[in-house]
């Protein structure tokens, strides 16, 4: 699950979901799922004010992969300018097998286009180092570390781990949402709850194990000691996230599940 800073999961947030390269025992499930998102903490000497918005994740299932659609509206209120409407989107399609990732990632400020990525990347039968390909901004080629996870295999790992009693995740991770290339994502899980209790009643959100997951991430540059930003998901079982809280250093932006709805799984042979 991964969740890019400026916009959004992976989820993951963002994010954010869905089954491992190998074999795992997570069973995460098709959903949609709304966010109400609030200013968290300002910290003494932030410009910000308050934050105001909504951010949708959509996770469908098809039978050779997952379909990822994110979108994140906010209002900035500044002490030191204008209100500032940041719009964000991302699309992505991850093969079950873990081979095969394509995404687009589309920021808009304050009405105007501010960056357009978009790509693929591939691992060859063995899971050794793979390739990212950037078709926009520009063309760009770059390897990516053996042990490299997709988001939604990255959340299932996750989940694997957890339910295994392993409280902590150290792998690169790649999304697309950056032109460096992967993070090192650092999770420890620091909280649980056999069964979450929510303020939005689906049966989705019933009887489910939940885990307080802290991920920080890492550029894969050698002597970063300090994350490039961090993020808290309270992660159920299945996948769906409880509450989402981004740490932009200087303040804090908290969302909280407003609403969910189950999508098809698909029949497959």
């Amino acid at each position: 699950m991964v969740l890019r800073k400026g916009w959004t999961f992976s989820a993951g947030f963002a994010a954010i979901a869905v089954l491992c390269s190998a074999a795992g025992a997570a069973d995460l499930l098709p959903h949609r799922a709304i966010y109400d998102m609030r200013l968290g903490v300002a910290k003494r000497g932030s410009t910000i004010l308050d934050v105001r918005g909504a951010m949708v994740i959509e996770t469908g299932e098809s039978c050779d992969g997952w379909e990822v659609n994110q979108r994140m509206r906010l209002t900035y209120s500044r002490s030191d300018s204008e209100q500032v409407e940041a719009d964000s989107s991302y699309a992505s399609f991850e093969s079950k097998d873990g081979q095969n990732y394509r995404f687009t990632v589309r920021n808009i400020e304050d009405g105007s286009p501010d960056e357009q990525l978009r790509g693929t990347a591939t691992f060859e039968n063995g899971r050794g180092e793979g390739r990212a390909v950037f078709n926009e901004p520009e063309r760009k080629e770059f390897v990516l570390p053996k042990g490299t996870l997709f988001p939604t295999a990255h959340t299932a790992a996750l989940i694997d781990r957890a339910k295994a009693g392993d409280f902590s995740l150290f792998r690169p991770v790649f999304d697309g949402g950056r032109l460096e290339g992967a993070f090192d994502v650092n999770a420890i899980i620091t909280g649980s709850e056999p069964r979450a209790t929510t303020e939005v009643k689906h049966g989705l959100l019933q009887n489910q194990k939940l885990w307080v997951v802290h991920l920080a991430f890492f550029p894969t540059v050698k002597g970063e000691d300090q994350p490039e930003y961090e993020m808290t998901v309270e992660l159920l079982a299945n996948g769906v996230a409880r509450a989402i809280t981004l740490d932009y250093g200087d303040f804090t932006v908290q969302g909280r599940l407003a609403s969910i709805d189950d999508l098809p799984r698909p029949k497959c042979k």
